[in-house]
């Protein structure tokens, strides 16, 4: 389960149960407090899943995002002992649905 806050500075934090930590640091990192580059990156998972795109991949900060029709993958790109996260495009999509609800939610 992902949890998001504002921390005492202000940036936009995102907590996971194990498992899916990974994935609150790209979120923290790499999508940051944009609501643009979420969007961006849901149409790219839009286009995947579609068919009309066969895979999509776009390094960030700190990590690289891959999509393909199999699923998504986040590489950290400053560790080297870390894992790859892979998961299913709908679990990334929801992920990334509610990072720019929360965005936008506090925008209001």
């Amino acid at each position: 389960m992902l949890r998001f806050h504002r921390d005492a500075a202000g940036d936009p934090r995102a907590h996971a149960d194990k498992g899916r930590k990974l994935l609150a640091q790209w979120l923290e990192s790499d999508m940051q407090g944009s609501a643009a580059s979420g969007r961006k990156v849901l149409a790219a998972i839009d286009k995947v899943a579609a068919g009309t795109l066969d895979d999509w991949e776009r390094t960030g900060n700190a990590y690289t995002l891959s999509l393909s029709p199999e699923g998504a993958e986040i590489e950290a790109e400053l560790d080297d002992d870390a894992e790859p996260l892979h998961l299913p495009l709908a679990e990334l999509r929801e992920a990334i649905v509610r990072w720019v609800e929360f965005l936008e939610g506090e925008e209001r």
